[in-house]
């Protein structure tokens, strides 16, 4: 598929609808500096394949919207190939993922795949039951939301908040204010605590219903609309065997668990929670491997 006409195929529409990169995450492994090309362990990653996986172990059809190159495992997500909306892209966006001593990530990004627009969009794909924008390297504009009519709608703008040098590969900056233009009217947000703090959350806050601070294995925090203080999730890590030894994607995973979950009850606080268990679950093992529908909850 080489161009963009080519990259939509009119199919039925899934009950989620993903947009964004998918990614090679590759960790550093032995190797202690800045990875040489083609170096390190690569999984397959990026925040819509998380979202898809965890839609279809939880038994919910997912299809997704991303430009990536001709190297990416798409046959490892288990959704049906007609689920995929490609735009081919010469190279597939590639982060190189570091983690400190407290836990805190630090990225490189090696690698980027193309932007997406909004005709890669099935028209049929535009009132989705569920969206998921997974922006990860501002592939997406800022007021995409303007390209749908969904009932319930989810960000992770970790994406649209990363900076980096020319050439590649840059060491990724963070910014902790949400970027002008962001569409307000999010029925959840879920950044992480490492991209907030005091001075810009009430400026996170206006931009959604349900705004989830994730705080790694402290759990997250839910700001809900009318409600000063915040509700605490609690982490799961303690009850999960395993859990910690890969958190790549956990954030991924709880975002796209509480919107369906939240799509079905309404409920922002059980939805939350129920979340945080699936996040913790996926943390077993690297990539999506460990992803399932929590028994930790009723």
């Amino acid at each position: 598929m080489g161009s963009e006409a080519q990259a939509v195929v009119v199919v039925d529409a899934p009950d989620l609808v993903a947009v964004g990169h998918v990614t090679w995450d590759v960790s550093p492994g032995p190797h202690p500096n800045l990875l040489p090309e083609g170096e390190g362990i690569h999984d397959p990653g990026g925040a819509v394949a998380f979202a898809a996986v965890t839609a279809a172990r939880l038994g919910v059809t997912a299809g997704i919207v991303t430009s990536c190159g001709d190297d990416y495992p798409m046959s490892k997500v288990p959704i049906s190939d007609e689920m995929w909306q490609r735009l081919a892209s010469e190279e597939t966006s590639t982060f190189e993922n570091r983690y400190d001593a407290r836990g805190d990530r630090v990225q490189v990004l090696h690698r980027r795949g193309g932007d997406i627009s909004l005709n890669n969009l099935p028209k049929n794909w535009r009132s989705p039951a569920m969206l998921f924008a997974g922006p990860l390297t501002q592939e997406l504009p800022v007021d995409c939301l303007d390209w749908f009519q969904p009932q319930v709608s989810c960000v992770v703008p970790q994406g649209w908040l990363r900076s980096w040098d020319m050439p590649l590969p840059s060491e990724v900056k963070v910014s902790k204010s949400p970027p002008e233009r962001m569409n307000a009217g999010w029925d959840i947000c879920v950044i992480s605590e490492s991209e907030v703090e005091a001075g810009t959350l009430g400026e996170w806050r206006r931009l959604t219903r349900n705004l989830v601070v994730t705080k790694g294995s402290e759990g997250a925090d839910l700001y809900l609309v009318g409600r000063n203080e915040p509700v605490p999730v609690s982490s799961f890590g303690d009850a999960v065997d395993g859990a910690g030894a890969d958190t790549t994607g956990a954030g991924d995973v709880f975002a796209a668990a509480m919107l369906i979950r939240y799509a079905a009850t309404e409920d922002a606080i059980a939805s939350a929670r129920y979340a945080s268990a699936c996040a913790a679950l996926s943390t077993r093992a690297p990539s999506w491997s460990a992803v399932e529908a929590p028994s930790l909850l009723p």
